[in-house]
């Protein structure tokens, strides 16, 4: 199988939301391309965002030191140059937030999770909204997080708007 080929059963859901692909031969192909030094830089790079994916999600069999390599890979994927993958970061920034795999670094996932608000992503905008409100991994600043939280609620994202709600923004 392909790595384009892994990445299409990837994307293949049933009518209920469930992956229907055939997940465990993508797998040992994310596997594969993620391991072969032979392939490209950016064909290694997608190769290990599904491989993070797949063992943090539990698609794939666990190994003994999960938290270690999904955080490893996702930090791979999340420095990489292109900026192929901004999940990346948000996923990476929740392991250094939570302490798995890496050691707790709140500071450095507030970093993380800038750099995923400024590609797009949704859920980055609020946890950094949250932060800065919060005074986590920073100092408090209101203004920070309602700048925030507004592009959060911009994008409908249900927990930025019970968050400005709650707290009056």
């Amino acid at each position: 199988m392909t790595l384009a080929d892994a990445v299409k059963q990837h994307k293949l859901h049933n009518k209920y939301g469930k992956l229907d692909g055939d997940v465990k031969t993508a797998y040992k192909c994310f596997e594969a391309y993620a391991n072969n030094p032979n392939t490209t830089k950016r064909d290694r790079i997608t190769a290990k965002y599904y491989k993070a994916y797949y063992i943090s999600r539990g698609f794939a069999e666990s190994p003994p030191n999960k938290d270690k390599i999904v955080a490893e890979l996702f930090k791979e994927v999340a420095d990489y140059e292109a900026n192929k993958y901004p999940e990346a970061k948000v996923r990476y920034g929740d392991c250094l937030f939570n302490g798995k795999g890496v050691e707790k670094n709140k500071s450095e996932a507030l970093k993380y999770f800038e750099q995923a608000a400024e590609d797009g992503v949704v859920v980055a905008m609020y946890n950094v909204g949250n932060m800065y409100y919060n005074g986590i991994g920073c100092a408090k600043d209101i203004e920070k997080a309602k700048h925030y939280i507004e592009l959060a609620v911009y994008n409908g994202y249900e927990p930025a708007i019970k968050f400005r709600k709650e707290y009056n923004f």
